[in-house]
């Protein structure tokens, strides 16, 4: 056989073989099983069954997927230094961090299958879209709540649509079982207070930090869990204020709160120690409260709940004389964790410090 028609030969298989192969991948590719969901800014998405690489780039992911009980399948995560993370999962550490903006060619090498995010609905869409990753916007806050009811129907569906996209039986009875669990303790709460004249609940201001004067307002958890724990959240007469922001000095004193709880891992002694806070009646009272934080901080996710109890007893104690916080503590990081806290560990944790009896934000965020 000549040279030439040997030549021929082998492109012909050549060009036959990737023919075949490109077949092969398409055909592999049509065979991954897809179902499609709503995200939370109402994009239609279709995603994978059961993903097994999910990217995290929004801070309330890991802790739905953990409790979930599907965190092995995160491949990648937003950095969060959120103090009682790492001892309830040792495995998180291992788990790779995302500091800003992640990376595209990151998320294509570690083969990310599904993405949760917030920020720039639109425009992040688009981009991971490009890239060819499956995206959904979840957390709630593509439409402000202007109720505590519709506050709470967005927690119950930003936990659906995790257990949607996962898709797994596990995932499906977790999520309910948590709706459950949160709204027989929302009903609770309300039942205690239910005879709490408007006129004596409490003025209370929520201090977010990483400054005395910034709070959130009234689209965040602090604000709803707050007033469905009987306070008079002092943020409402800011008017446009509904998530993160600040407030002045002047506005403080005249709305002059009751109460302050202290969030995210800050010192009490913004506050308590600083000249200009004296005239406030939390602080002359001695009513300034280190706030605990948990999984996450408790601003955000699915302990809430117990922000909302802590706040109630605090606020209220002779109406919640049968409400005993460690054991309610306890009971839900059992439950929903698969964690046994000590009586120890429930002491620091129903005190605001970390397992280790530290008090301190290292991210400043």
């Amino acid at each position: 056989m000549s040279l030439l028609i040997m030549s021929k030969l082998k492109y012909v298989f050549l060009f036959i073989t990737s023919i075949l192969l490109i077949s092969f991948s398409n055909a592999s590719e049509e065979k991954i099983p897809m179902h499609t969901i709503t995200d939370l800014a109402g994009h239609k998405i279709s995603v994978p069954n059961q993903p097994n690489h999910i990217a995290c780039l929004e801070v309330l992911c890991y802790q739905k997927l953990f409790m979930l009980g599907e965190s092995p399948r995160i491949s990648q995560m937003v950095m969060t230094n959120a103090p009682w993370m790492e001892i309830t999962n040792p495995a998180v550490k291992k788990i790779p961090k995302v500091i800003g903006e992640a990376n595209i060619e990151e998320l294509l090498a570690r083969k990310t299958e599904l993405i949760f995010y917030r920020y720039n609905a639109e425009q992040v869409a688009a981009m991971y879209a490009r890239a060819g990753i499956p995206a959904l916007y979840s957390q709630p806050l593509t439409k402000q709540s202007e109720t505590a009811e519709e506050f709470l129907e967005g927690q119950r569906q930003a936990i659906r649509l995790f257990a949607n996209a996962l898709n797994t039986q596990q995932a499906h009875e977790k999520a309910e079982a948590w709706i459950k669990y949160h709204d027989d303790k929302v009903a609770f709460v309300k039942s205690s207070l239910s005879n709490l004249p408007t006129k004596e609940k409490l003025r209370v201001y929520y201090l977010r930090g990483p400054d005395a004067l910034s709070t959130q307002g009234r689209g965040s958890n602090t604000f709803w869990y707050g007033e469905l724990a009987g306070a008079d959240m002092v943020t409402k007469r800011q008017g446009a204020m509904m998530g993160k922001g600040a407030i002045t000095m002047e506005d403080m004193i005249r709305l002059d709160p009751q109460v302050i709880f202290v969030g995210r891992q800050y010192p009490v002694s913004l506050v308590t120690t600083d000249p200009r806070w004296q005239q406030i009646s939390a602080v002359k009272h001695h009513r300034v409260y280190a706030m605990p934080d948990g999984v996450f901080f408790w601003d955000g996710g699915l302990e809430g709940v117990l922000l909302m109890e802590y706040e109630a007893k605090t606020l209220y104690p002779k109406l919640f004389n049968d409400l005993d916080l460690k054991t309610e503590f306890r009971d839900f990081y059992q439950r929903f964790y698969h964690y046994a806290l000590s009586d120890a560990e429930s002491e620091k944790l129903l005190s605001g410090v970390s397992p280790a009896g530290t008090r301190i934000n290292l991210m400043n965020n």
